[in-house]
Protein backbone atom coordinates (compact mmCIF):
# COMPACT_ATOMS: atom_id res chain seq x y z
CA UNK A 1 0.00 0.00 0.00
CA UNK A 2 1.45 3.32 -0.59
CA UNK A 3 3.11 6.00 1.81
CA UNK A 4 -0.41 8.24 1.96
CA UNK A 5 -2.79 5.61 2.41
CA UNK A 6 -0.50 4.34 5.16
CA UNK A 7 -0.39 8.04 6.92
CA UNK A 8 -4.15 8.13 6.70
CA UNK A 9 -4.76 4.72 8.11
CA UNK A 10 -2.54 5.85 10.71
CA UNK A 11 -4.05 8.88 11.33
CA UNK A 12 -7.88 7.67 11.11
CA UNK A 13 -6.69 5.03 13.67
CA UNK A 14 -5.60 7.36 16.29
CA UNK A 15 -8.89 9.09 15.59
CA UNK A 16 -10.61 5.81 16.16
CA UNK A 17 -8.82 4.92 19.63
CA UNK A 18 -8.32 8.52 21.44
CA UNK A 19 -10.74 8.61 24.08
CA UNK A 20 -10.51 12.52 24.07
CA UNK A 21 -10.04 15.28 21.37
CA UNK A 22 -7.14 17.53 23.18
CA UNK A 23 -5.05 14.14 22.90
CA UNK A 24 -5.37 13.88 19.13
CA UNK A 25 -2.25 15.95 18.37
CA UNK A 26 -0.26 13.65 20.08
CA UNK A 27 -2.28 10.50 19.12
CA UNK A 28 -2.07 11.23 15.13
CA UNK A 29 1.50 11.20 15.51
CA UNK A 30 1.86 7.97 17.38
CA UNK A 31 -0.65 6.78 14.63
CA UNK A 32 1.86 8.27 11.79
CA UNK A 33 4.75 6.81 13.35
CA UNK A 34 3.53 3.22 14.07
CA UNK A 35 2.31 2.73 10.54
CA UNK A 36 4.92 4.52 8.89
CA UNK A 37 8.54 3.84 10.47
CA UNK A 38 8.63 0.15 9.08
CA UNK A 39 8.59 1.59 5.68
CA UNK A 40 11.94 3.00 6.40
CA UNK A 41 13.38 0.15 4.40
CA UNK A 42 12.36 2.60 1.27
CA UNK A 43 15.66 3.82 0.44
CA UNK A 44 16.54 0.11 -0.79
CA UNK A 45 14.19 1.80 -4.49
CA UNK A 46 17.44 3.65 -4.29
CA UNK A 47 19.53 0.99 -4.80
CA UNK A 48 17.66 -0.43 -7.87
CA UNK A 49 14.26 -1.78 -8.08
CA UNK A 50 15.18 -5.22 -7.87
CA UNK A 51 16.31 -4.25 -4.58
CA UNK A 52 13.47 -2.81 -3.45
CA UNK A 53 11.49 -6.09 -4.57
CA UNK A 54 13.14 -8.40 -3.05
CA UNK A 55 14.09 -6.71 0.49
CA UNK A 56 11.02 -4.24 0.71
CA UNK A 57 8.77 -5.72 3.61
CA UNK A 58 10.77 -8.25 5.52
CA UNK A 59 13.54 -7.06 8.18
CA UNK A 60 11.89 -3.88 9.03
CA UNK A 61 8.40 -5.95 8.68
CA UNK A 62 9.20 -8.75 11.16
CA UNK A 63 7.12 -9.23 13.73
CA UNK A 64 10.17 -8.02 16.34
CA UNK A 65 10.95 -4.67 14.36
CA UNK A 66 7.06 -4.16 15.18
CA UNK A 67 7.52 -3.82 18.59
CA UNK A 68 10.46 -1.92 18.64
CA UNK A 69 8.99 0.75 16.19
CA UNK A 70 5.84 0.82 18.03
CA UNK A 71 8.04 1.96 21.53
CA UNK A 72 10.18 4.01 19.25
CA UNK A 73 7.05 5.90 18.04
CA UNK A 74 4.97 5.63 21.18
CA UNK A 75 8.89 7.39 23.07
CA UNK A 76 9.04 10.41 20.46
CA UNK A 77 5.70 11.43 20.69
CA UNK A 78 6.44 11.15 24.66
CA UNK A 79 9.89 13.48 24.06
CA UNK A 80 7.89 15.68 21.89
CA UNK A 81 5.41 16.37 24.88
CA UNK A 82 7.76 17.75 26.89
CA UNK A 83 7.49 20.90 24.46
CA UNK A 84 4.74 22.77 23.53
CA UNK A 85 2.20 21.21 21.18
CA UNK A 86 0.07 22.77 19.13
CA UNK A 87 -3.68 21.21 19.37
CA UNK A 88 -4.09 22.29 15.51
CA UNK A 89 -0.91 19.86 14.54
CA UNK A 90 -1.92 18.87 10.87
CA UNK A 91 -4.60 21.26 9.70
CA UNK A 92 -5.93 18.14 7.92
CA UNK A 93 -5.86 15.33 10.48
CA UNK A 94 -6.43 16.75 13.63
CA UNK A 95 -8.99 19.34 13.19
CA UNK A 96 -12.23 21.30 14.50
CA UNK A 97 -10.13 21.18 17.97
CA UNK A 98 -10.25 24.56 20.24
CA UNK A 99 -7.00 26.68 19.80
CA UNK A 100 -5.19 26.34 23.03
CA UNK A 101 -1.68 26.48 23.12
CA UNK A 102 -0.74 23.44 24.84
CA UNK A 103 -2.03 19.77 24.63
CA UNK A 104 -2.21 17.53 28.28
CA UNK A 105 0.05 14.57 28.13
CA UNK A 106 -1.01 11.68 26.22
CA UNK A 107 -0.72 8.68 28.72
CA UNK A 108 2.31 6.22 27.51
CA UNK A 109 0.02 3.36 27.72
CA UNK A 110 -2.57 5.05 24.89
CA UNK A 111 0.45 6.12 22.40
CA UNK A 112 1.46 2.58 22.74
CA UNK A 113 -1.52 1.09 22.03
CA UNK A 114 -2.28 3.33 19.00
CA UNK A 115 1.32 3.03 17.33
CA UNK A 116 0.77 -0.70 17.88
CA UNK A 117 -3.14 -0.64 16.08
CA UNK A 118 -1.88 1.14 13.59
CA UNK A 119 1.26 -0.88 13.10
CA UNK A 120 -1.07 -3.74 12.57
CA UNK A 121 -3.13 -1.86 10.05
CA UNK A 122 -0.07 -1.06 8.40
CA UNK A 123 0.39 -4.80 7.86
CA UNK A 124 -3.10 -5.70 6.78
CA UNK A 125 -2.44 -2.87 4.17
CA UNK A 126 0.63 -4.56 2.99
CA UNK A 127 -0.76 -8.40 3.04
CA UNK A 128 -4.08 -7.27 0.99
CA UNK A 129 -1.51 -5.72 -1.32
CA UNK A 130 -0.34 -7.37 -4.85
CA UNK A 131 3.54 -8.50 -4.21
CA UNK A 132 3.30 -7.61 -0.93
CA UNK A 133 6.11 -10.31 0.33
CA UNK A 134 5.38 -9.72 3.77
CA UNK A 135 7.73 -11.85 5.87
CA UNK A 136 6.67 -11.58 9.67
CA UNK A 137 8.75 -14.03 10.79
CA UNK A 138 11.70 -13.32 9.23
CA UNK A 139 14.47 -14.32 9.80
CA UNK A 140 12.91 -17.94 10.75
CA UNK A 141 11.03 -18.17 8.07
CA UNK A 142 10.55 -16.45 4.75
CA UNK A 143 7.60 -17.33 3.98
CA UNK A 144 5.30 -14.43 2.14
CA UNK A 145 1.78 -13.25 3.23
CA UNK A 146 -0.52 -11.44 0.18
CA UNK A 147 -3.63 -11.92 -0.25
CA UNK A 148 -2.96 -10.06 -3.76
CA UNK A 149 -6.76 -8.52 -3.79
CA UNK A 150 -5.53 -4.72 -4.34
CA UNK A 151 -2.67 -3.12 -6.31
CA UNK A 152 -0.40 -0.66 -4.19
CA UNK A 153 -2.49 2.03 -5.00
CA UNK A 154 -6.33 1.69 -4.39
CA UNK A 155 -8.29 4.55 -5.63
CA UNK A 156 -11.23 3.17 -3.46
CA UNK A 157 -9.43 2.90 -0.24
CA UNK A 158 -7.19 6.16 -0.13
CA UNK A 159 -11.22 8.16 -1.13
CA UNK A 160 -13.08 6.82 1.48
CA UNK A 161 -10.00 7.14 3.53
CA UNK A 162 -9.53 10.73 2.64
CA UNK A 163 -13.69 10.97 3.08
CA UNK A 164 -13.31 10.17 6.55
CA UNK A 165 -10.92 12.58 7.05
CA UNK A 166 -12.26 15.36 5.29
CA UNK A 167 -15.71 14.50 7.61
CA UNK A 168 -14.27 14.46 11.55
CA UNK A 169 -12.40 18.10 9.78
CA UNK A 170 -16.12 19.33 8.79
CA UNK A 171 -17.96 17.87 11.43
CA UNK A 172 -17.81 19.00 15.46
CA UNK A 173 -19.15 16.08 16.56
CA UNK A 174 -18.89 14.33 19.96
CA UNK A 175 -16.10 11.51 19.91
CA UNK A 176 -19.34 8.98 20.40
CA UNK A 177 -21.14 9.86 17.26
CA UNK A 178 -17.31 10.05 15.39
CA UNK A 179 -17.29 6.67 16.66
CA UNK A 180 -19.69 5.72 14.20
CA UNK A 181 -18.03 7.68 11.55
CA UNK A 182 -15.20 5.89 12.08
CA UNK A 183 -17.27 2.28 11.99
CA UNK A 184 -18.45 3.58 8.97
CA UNK A 185 -15.54 4.11 7.45
CA UNK A 186 -14.06 0.63 8.13
CA UNK A 187 -16.72 -1.11 7.61
CA UNK A 188 -16.62 0.73 3.96
CA UNK A 189 -13.19 -0.61 3.70
CA UNK A 190 -13.97 -4.17 4.81
CA UNK A 191 -16.97 -4.36 2.62
CA UNK A 192 -14.44 -3.38 -0.50
CA UNK A 193 -12.49 -5.80 0.31
CA UNK A 194 -14.85 -8.91 0.40
CA UNK A 195 -16.50 -8.07 -2.46
CA UNK A 196 -13.18 -8.06 -4.52
CA UNK A 197 -11.98 -11.27 -3.01
CA UNK A 198 -14.86 -12.65 -3.18
CA UNK A 199 -15.81 -11.57 -7.48
CA UNK A 200 -11.89 -13.24 -7.73
CA UNK A 201 -10.52 -9.39 -8.53
CA UNK A 202 -7.11 -9.48 -8.29
CA UNK A 203 -4.13 -6.79 -7.84
CA UNK A 204 -2.15 -5.27 -11.61
CA UNK A 205 0.80 -5.35 -9.97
Amino acid sequence: MDFITHSLVGAATARLVTPRKELLPQATLAGIGGSMLMDSDSWLFFIGPDAYGRFHRVFTHCIWMLVFWVVLSAALVRVIGYVRVSRRFGWFLTANLAPEPISPRAPWGLLLLIAAVAAAMHWLGDVITGYGNLQPYWPFSKHEYSFDIVTSFDWFIFGVTFSYHLATRELDWPRRKEAWLAGAWLAAVISYLFIRHALGYGSVW
